[in-house]
């Protein structure tokens, strides 16, 4: 059984990456914010744990970003009408134009892509959210189980 997959999509994450990272730095906004704001933005008015759902990391770690967010002026919380004790994520003017300027710095990067696959990114944007999905499941599936999650480290491999 072939076992590379986990490996080589940490491969494509990391080569994203850096892509995003190099595009967006010029911008001034963090890769990793950047993506968080998207999701904000993509689903607005949206509440936190939809956010970290779409996004895919843990509500607890989405918290800190939301407020490096709120604290940059680029989204704002607001009251939730239906739960007082949630609230909804919007993203400002400041936030918009964030956006805008990355979506630009990004362009560049998508058209050469799609060069080096020769044709649109919609078909493999499809299958890697069917991979997502599938991803997500699985997680699912494993915390429902009781497997531990194992402790990342440097150098682990994906054997």
């Amino acid at each position: 059984m072939n076992r590379e997959l986990f490996l080589k999509a940490n491969t494509t994450g990391e080569l994203v990456s850096q892509i995003v990272i190099r595009q967006v730095e010029p911008v001034g906004i963090p890769a990793f914010l950047l993506a968080v704001l998207t999701h904000v933005r993509d689903r607005q008015p949206v509440t936190p744990s939809t956010v970290a759902t779409a996004a895919g990391i843990p509500v607890t770690t989405l918290r800190d970003n939301i407020q490096r967010l709120v604290d940059r002026g680029l989204v704002e919380r607001q009251p939730n009408p239906v739960d007082g004790r949630s609230y909804y994520l919007v993203v400002t003017r400041r936030g918009s134009a964030v956006l805008d300027a990355a979506g630009e710095a990004l362009l560049s990067a998508y058209e050469l892509l799609e060069r080096q696959l020769g044709g649109p990114l919609t078909e493999h944007e499809a299958w890697l959210e069917r991979l997502n999905q599938a991803l997500t499941a699985v997680l699912g599936e494993l915390e429902r189980e009781g497997e531990p999650a194992a402790a990342s480290s440097p150098g682990r491999s994906f054997v």
